[in-house]
């Protein structure tokens, strides 16, 4: 009998425990148990809790949704035309209806599948190696497994972020649980400063509003993607809101589909990337400050604006990745950075989408980071890369992603119309200005580190780094890992039976917050190397029933 504990009881987990499921021979059933440990029912985790306001909507394309298994093969779009057919021709659902798909998948994994699945509602607060097996610890004692696999996703309960907000009424980073916006703590009318202005903010901003009762309205022959919606007060919402970015600059909405021209010409640079990594892996010291891949995405983005009539330089392309400033990529063009006001520059981020305005170096940048963003993380994955060129990727990105991976269309627009309704507004000082109230909406990012070079995000992975079971490379948050999630000790050998996916291998490779299982192929690896050790185990231990 093999025993197995999973830390973390999301999507990562169960889109492994499914694949190990499939890999299993039926022969294989009763040869191992598996113990999930989370204090949230599994399948769905904290983030895709089944208890969440409808307000909240899925922030990418429906149709990445994937749990389908040998034992379900409904992915979630069959699904949601089966359970609530209402909402099949939603984009962006809301997530708590992402919620019932997962957990139902773990539900009938539970009661179908090849393994012995049991859901421990307990927080881990320690895994230790005890000889060739791990102890497992927490308020439940200790228990004994032959593996373990750490997918903690956006960290482990009652983990207190690095820089709390002092007097926020939220203790903990707001990651599917939104009590703390309550009518008592948040009363109608009141003002409310919210540290942060990217999605999670955004959420909050729509609780606080649509969530309270209010509605939006648009007017008589509305045309989705080109006229503004209204927002129409319900008397509960405060009577401000404030976003506060020390850049002054919310994300741009993501486009909802790339010029015909621009996608048939990416196909050619995704090459580029590939032959550009199968170099660098074979000569490493060619290019550890990433430039030739910098070169072929600058490249790709003067492509794309050329292919559109635009003659943008490098230079403005390059700026705007390392300021996060967008300019228009259209010369005698009316600059967006000098229109006044959020509101504005979301209206002009829309019509740029739409094509209804010139386009911008940011949206340009939007196309190539997104369009090419499965080939990178295939490129980057756990390339060696000096401490410069990890810092400087980590800059980009962050910039980049902010252009590639706002707010839905829908969302921004909700937005201005809340910017126009005097509800909302935007605040680059961190000052607290009179009397309000504070919310916290930055949360923890991934990684195991707070920061590169900063302390553990949980006791568990403190203490496994204290021993040396796990290493996260200098410049990092993540832990290092083999190909088949299997984590990399301090002296740099496999450290076989102790395995990682998702967020907690964030840096070594890139992307993962996502709800997209193959952009990632560390959880079928895994499996496979399980099933493996699952046959092995059934050969070695035949059934002697009936000898």
């Amino acid at each position: 009998m093999i025993r197995l504990a999973v830390i973390g009881g999301g999507p990562k987990s169960l889109f492994a425990l499914l694949a190990l499921n499939d890999l299993l021979d039926p022969t294989a059933a009763g040869h191992i148990t598996v113990d999930v440990y989370d204090p949230l029912p599994p399948g769905s985790g904290s983030v895709w809790r089944n208890d969440q306001p409808d307000a909240l909507r899925l922030n990418v394309n429906a149709g990445v949704v994937d749990a389908s298994s040998s034992i379900n093969s409904e992915n979630f779009a069959q699904w949601v035309n089966r359970v609530a057919p209402e909402m099949s021709r939603e984009k962006y659902p809301p997530r708590t209806l992402v919620g019932r798909y997962l957990r139902e998948q773990f539900q009938l994994l539970t009661r179908y599948g090849k393994l012995s699945v049991a859901h421990a509602p307990f927080v881990v607060t320690g895994v230790v190696r005890e000889g060739g097996r791990w102890c497992v610890c927490g308020p439940f004692g200790t228990r004994n497994y032959d593996e373990v696999l750490l997918a903690t996703g956006h960290g482990l309960s009652g983990a207190v972020p690095p820089e709390p907000l002092a007097g926020a009424v939220n203790k903990q980073p707001l990651i599917g649980d939104y009590a703390s916006l309550s009518l008592a703590e948040i009363p109608p009318g009141a003002a409310v400063r919210i540290r942060g202005a990217a999605l999670t903010a955004y959420d909050v901003a729509l609780l606080l509003t649509e969530g309270r009762g209010g509605f939006w309205q648009h007017d008589k022959g509305y045309i989705p993607e080109q006229q503004d919606l209204h927002y129409m007060a319900s008397g509960r919402e405060p009577r401000r809101i404030t976003l506060t970015s020390r850049s002054g600059i919310l994300m741009d909405p993501k486009s909802e589909k790339n010029p015909v021209e621009i996608s048939a010409s990416l196909e050619q640079y995704r090459q580029d990337l590939r032959e550009w990594a199968s170099h660098v892996r074979e000569n490493p010291h060619d290019d550890d400050g990433l430039s030739g891949m910098w070169a072929i995405l600058l490249q790709c983005a003067q492509e794309c604006g050329r292919l559109l009539g635009s003659t943008v330089t490098p230079l403005s392309l390059w700026r705007t990745a390392l300021t996060g400033l967008s300019v228009n990529a259209v010369p005698g063009s009316t600059n967006p950075s000098t229109q006044s006001g959020a509101a504005a520059g979301l209206r002009h981020s829309l019509a740029v989408n739409g094509r209804n305005s010139p386009i911008t170096t940011g949206w340009l940048w939007a196309r190539v980071w997104s369009g090419l963003y499965a080939e990178l993380v295939h490129a980057l994955d756990r390339l060696p890369r000096s401490t410069r060129a990890r810092r400087q990727f980590l800059l980009l990105a962050r910039n980049l992603e902010r252009f590639a991976f706002g707010p839905p269309d829908l969302t921004a627009r909700k937005l201005v119309a809340l910017f126009d309704a005097g509800i909302l507004q935007l605040d680059s000082s961190a000052e607290k200005r009179g009397d309000v109230i504070l919310v916290d909406a930055v949360t923890p990012g991934p990684g195991a580190l707070w920061a590169a070079g900063g302390n553990p995000n949980s006791d568990v992975l403190a203490g496994l780094l204290q021993a040396g079971q796990i290493s996260v490379r200098p410049g990092d948050r993540g832990l290092l890992s083999d190909p088949d999630g299997t984590c990399a000790a301090h002296d740099g050998s496999r450290n076989e039976s102790l395995a990682a996916v998702g967020r907690p291998t964030e840096d070594p490779t890139l992307g993962h917050d996502t709800l997209n299982r193959d952009l990632h192929g560390e959880h079928r690896r895994w499996a496979h190397r399980v099933a493996v050790r699952v046959v092995n185990n059934v050969v070695e231990q035949p059934d002697l029933e009936g000898e």
